[in-house]
């Protein structure tokens, strides 16, 4: 993402630098004075500081009155930079830089766009008349202020490991894809997708010699979803779930897994190695969503 930003900023930059170019040279065949003063103005480098100073503002008078005399805006001949704050830079302040309103919004989209998130899906969203009685009711406010917290302690939360699992229907994707929403708030790199969306990518990277796992072991968030219902490729998917799990959790780094599958279930689809990784006691806290359907009171609400 840095070095997407980067280029982009330089490209704005360049855009800005031939876009005044392209105007020097229309002024200048308008008329020899603009050249005269583009002369001048090259000369005031060699100047002291105090009298180069007094002598651009001199010239930049005498560049805004032939500007209205041409019918032309006086900032005609300035850089046109998209962000004035930062000068299309994507940093402010000085000495000490920091991280300009602009760059911290196209940040926040990358990691969207990255994560796949779900606009939807957000701590802001939630529902507490989606549960169709008042214990489910009261136990959906726990998790829900549970998961807020983790995300909120990211990318550092006492628990590192979240495992939220139930059957299909019960909010386990929701509270996913909204701790990734919080964590991108919070500008912290995340990566959401499905254990069938992963099988591709490693997949993928395996026969076009790239390192297949390195993205997944590294994003400090990581939310699979769906772990369960990719398809079991031989010394692939099991071998590789093992592998970013163990690497997380060695590198103390912030997982969710999303799954139908509870313990017991777990351990026989991908091994006791895999399903100890995942469900630590020391660093994990696995959430079981039970209960009824929500999905048929979404429905009934549209």
């Amino acid at each position: 993402m840095k070095h997407d930003l980067e280029a982009y900023y330089a490209d704005l930059r360049r855009r800005s630098v031939r876009q005044l170019e392209a105007r020097q040279r229309e002024c200048a065949a308008l008329d020899p004075a603009f050249s005269a003063l583009r002369a001048k103005r090259s000369r005031v480098f060699f100047m002291p500081a105090q009298g180069a100073k007094l002598t651009l503002s001199t010239l930049r008078m005498e560049e805004e009155a032939l500007l209205k005399k041409h019918g032309l805006p006086r900032d005609y001949l300035l850089p046109a930079y998209v962000c004035p704050l930062c000068k299309d830079t994507g940093y402010v302040g000085d000495p000490v830089r920091q991280k300009c309103a602009c760059r911290l919004k196209l940040e926040q989209q990358y990691l969207a766009e990255a994560a796949r998130i779900n606009e939807r899906e957000t701590f802001e969203g939630f529902r507490e008349d989606i549960y169709p009685d008042e214990a489910s009711r009261q136990k959906g406010k726990k998790v829900f202020a549970f998961c807020e917290k983790y995300a909120d302690t990211l990318p550092t939360p006492k628990i590192r490991q979240l495992y939220l699992y139930g059957m299909t229907g019960r909010g386990k994707s929701f509270m996913g894809n909204a701790i990734a929403a919080r964590a991108i708030e919070h500008g912290i790199e995340t990566l959401r997708l499905t254990a069938y969306r992963m099988n591709e990518e490693i997949m993928k990277g395996f026969s076009t010699n790239d390192s297949p796992l390195a993205r997944f072991t590294r994003v400090p968030l990581l939310v699979l979803d769906d772990l369960g219902t990719e398809a079991m490729i031989p010394n692939v998917t099991a071998e590789s779930l093992f592998a970013i799990a163990d690497q997380r959790n060695t590198s103390r780094l912030a997982t969710v897994y999303i799954s139908n599958l509870n313990s017991d279930e777990l351990a026989e689809r991908y091994g006791e190695r895999t399903a100890s990784r995942i469900l630590d006691a020391a660093i994990s806290r696995a959430i079981v969503f039970d209960g009824e359907s929500l999905r048929v009171k979404k429905e009934g609400d549209r």
